[in-house]
């Protein structure tokens, strides 16, 4: 009798255990993504929940937090991740999920890796061991080549404290010229005509090194993008040319500032440019007499970020 009382209490538990499994409502669940460039924060409307289990789409582990904030790296082009987000409680579960986009990287983030919204810095330099230094015409299509040289050469031909001076730009577009070598490269016939000095026209190169060197305390700069640059210029020194650079990125400065080479053109055209490498297009006159202050030489220049 007390065994088969026993047993009866048994099922009328595990009746009332399903009964009120039955009566608990399984989870529901939707979600926003509110992205501002790579960081995105997400908000979940659920009900009957007890766990949240967030699945970016980006291969990081599984976020259990209700409201997280996820940061995607971000890229040249634009991306797209499919986020879930499962929701588990005493009725069970459910997932819904989400397709969302992140933009890709403007060059202002790739130039000083921040936004006027979220401003950084970032310092670049003539790169120590790049792959090459080419010294070409400044022609339409910067051709023909007049001399290619190893990555390093600065430093053979007496020129090795340019690779101390940095570059800092900044998402405010404001920059600052950090002379750490005590002097900046510059362009011989630059210095000569203007008066400054400069350790000479090291290697025969047409390039030099200004020493010492002030830098400017207000330098801007503007990235310009699809922009049709037009230069007057003097590939052979004796003829003058204008030349337009259809449809390019270049960088233009005021109040002193420049890119890598102190002449008399401070603008230059930005090949590449991404997070670690930033090549560019540096105009040089090498010519005494004739077109004097006109581009005679583009020099294809890889930077490097600065520690």
């Amino acid at each position: 009798m007390k065994k088969f009382k026993l047993a009866s209490l048994l099922f009328l538990g595990l009746l009332l255990a399903v009964a009120c499994k039955k009566d608990t409502p399984a989870p529901t669940a939707t979600f926003t993504a509110t992205v501002n460039d790579g960081v995105v924060s997400f908000a979940a409307e659920v009900t009957n929940d007890t766990k949240y289990e967030w699945d970016f789409g980006d291969g990081s582990y599984i976020n259990t937090l209700k409201a997280p904030v996820h940061t995607y790296l971000q890229g040249p082009n634009p991306l797209q991740y499919t986020v879930a987000l499962t929701i588990k409680g005493p009725g069970g579960q459910v997932t819904t999920s989400q397709t969302i986009t992140i933009p890709a990287k403007t060059k202002m983030q790739f130039l000083t890796g921040g936004t006027p919204a979220n401003p950084k810095s970032k310092k670049w330099r003539i790169a120590v061991g790049a792959p090459s230094f080419n010294i070409n015409f400044a022609t339409a299509t910067f051709s023909p080549n007049y001399k290619s040289y190893p990555g390093g050469i600065l430093s053979a031909v007496g020129l090795s404290a340019v690779y101390n001076d940095t570059f800092e730009f900044k998402s405010d577009g404001t920059m600052k010229i950090n002379s750490n070598g005590g002097g900046i490269f510059a362009g011989y016939v630059y210095c000569v005509l203007n008066g400054v000095a400069n350790i000479g026209n090291a290697g025969g190169s047409g390039l030099t090194y200004a020493k010492p060197y002030t830098a400017p305390t207000n330098a801007t700069f503007t990235i310009n993008e699809n922009k049709d640059y037009t230069l007057t210029t003097a590939p052979d020194g004796v003829n003058a040319t204008s030349v337009t650079y259809a449809k390019v990125t270049t960088l233009s400065f005021t109040n002193g500032g420049f890119l890598g080479i102190k002449d008399f053109v401070s603008e230059c055209v930005i090949q590449s440019l991404n997070d670690t490498q930033m090549v560019a297009n540096l105009f040089v006159s090498a010519v005494t007499s004739g077109q004097v202050g006109k581009p005679n030489f583009a020099l294809n220049v890889y930077f490097e970020v600065a520690p």
